[in-house]
């Protein structure tokens, strides 16, 4: 997939450019999945850097090797009515509120003394993602059914502590068995998962899947479906999330 939206994107801006925005990118979501808050929180402040980059090559022809002042640049590009409405005002003002201004609020009081860095980072991520995607649909070469799949990759919710070998996705933190199975269902998404692939997937051994699914279910964090997948719930994914808010603090 980084192939393909290399390719796109490159019709239109400095591959250079393009290599170090998906560098940028990709350490921000990996740094997501291992479960780094902090990193990935630094690394969105590098994404949005090369975004104005990007942008500023496409309204200039020129190729910058750093962005000194993100602010006088975001006004510059939106002041440039040459450029395309998405690229002149959502995108920037996406990159600087979503990413950029949350990045930067580190350290600020908490009410009930709550972290919020875990769903900081969550939000960079969905926002970084979004960005690229709208890069990809405004400058793509592709076959459009091609680049629709790769809207859509890019848009599904990126869950943390899965990382992803030989296309098998696993959980690459200790976490209690019913976290572990959550995480994995949270991250099948729609397709959910049938219990030959939990077992495959999962670090427990098999009593152990066995008897905290059928304790998700009870609790209706989890369901089992007619086709015998199991998927994650709405209260399952709110368990997750407050699971994952405890790791951080």
């Amino acid at each position: 997939m980084t192939g393909q939206i290399h390719a796109d994107l490159s019709s239109a801006i400095d591959p250079g450019i393009v290599t170090d925005l998906l560098r940028s990118y990709d350490d921000l979501v990996t740094r997501y999945r291992k479960g780094d808050i902090d990193g990935c929180l630094s690394a969105s402040g590098k994404f949005v850097e090369n975004t104005l980059r990007a942008i500023e090559f496409i309204r200039t022809g020129k190729v910058f090797s750093e962005i000194k002042n993100a602010s006088k640049t975001k006004s510059a590009i939106e002041s440039d009515t040459s450029l395309p409405e998405p690229l002149r005002i959502l995108v920037p003002r996406v990159s600087q509120a979503m990413i950029y201004d949350v990045r930067s609020k580190t350290g600020a009081v908490h009410v009930k003394g709550i972290d919020p860095r875990a769903i900081d980072a969550s939000l960079a991520v969905h926002a970084a993602s979004w960005v690229l995607a709208e890069f990809i649909r405004s400058y793509h070469v592709s076959d459009e059914a091609d680049v629709e799949a790769v809207m859509g990759s890019l848009m599904r919710t990126y869950i943390p502590f899965i990382e992803t070998f030989a296309g098998e996705d696993v959980v690459t933190r200790r976490v209690n068995c019913g976290l572990e199975l959550l995480l994995l269902l949270a991250n099948a998404g729609a397709e959910g998962m049938d219990r030959k692939q939990i077992g495959i997937a999962s670090k427990f051994k098999s009593p152990t899947i066995s008897n905290t699914l059928g304790k998700l279910a009870d609790d209706r964090y989890i369901h089992r479906a007619a086709n015998h997948r199991y998927f994650i719930t709405g209260p399952g994914e709110q368990q997750a999330s407050l699971q994952l808010a405890d790791l951080a603090n």
